[in-house]
């Protein structure tokens, strides 16, 4: 039976890289090799984020294959389809996550504007009805001022009536 570390250089072949140490950084974007190399070891075990990392930048990697040594390599395609098919990735949540409260962020900030804007407008109404008194005052002297104009015509014309 091969051993986890021989399993770990068959995936650093079939995925093209060039030793343990170039999978460690290039693949698993890892600072440097050595959680990796202390597998050789058969005595130490793969940490859970080793196993995950893995899963995470390989997909096409049978993680049961990986950790037991049973079964391919390789997931099938049915396999394959499960495993897209089960709950999003923590990035993918992460990622939706940080989108939802931006936009409740960008939400509460408009609706906080739109508050000072109708808040705004409300006094700006206030204001132009105080300002609006006063003329209502002059329109109604004005209109007063008007029918006696008329009237005083209407009497003129009559008085120039009837001398005629």
């Amino acid at each position: 039976m091969q051993t986890f570390f021989k399993r770990l250089l068959l995936i650093v072949d079939f995925q093209g890289f060039k030793n343990i140490n170039d999978f460690a950084l290039n693949g698993l974007k890892y600072d440097s090799s050595s959680k990796l190399n202390r597998l050789k070891d058969e005595k130490n075990k793969p940490s859970v984020e080793i196993l995950l990392d893995i899963a995470h930048f390989f997909p096409k990697i049978n993680t049961h294959w990986l950790i037991t040594g049973k079964g391919d390599m390789l997931l099938n395609k049915e396999e394959l389809v499960i495993q897209n098919l089960q709950e999003p990735n923590t990035i993918y949540k992460s990622e939706a996550s940080r989108q939802l409260s931006e936009n409740y962020a960008t939400l509460k900030e408009n609706i906080t504007l739109k508050d000072d804007i109708i808040k705004t407008l409300k006094e700006k109404i206030e204001l132009q009805e105080k300002q609006l008194v006063p003329f209502e005052s002059i329109i109604e002297k004005l209109e007063l001022r008007i029918d006696s104009i008329e009237q005083f015509n209407a009497l003129v014309r009559h008085k120039l009536d009837i001398n005629k």
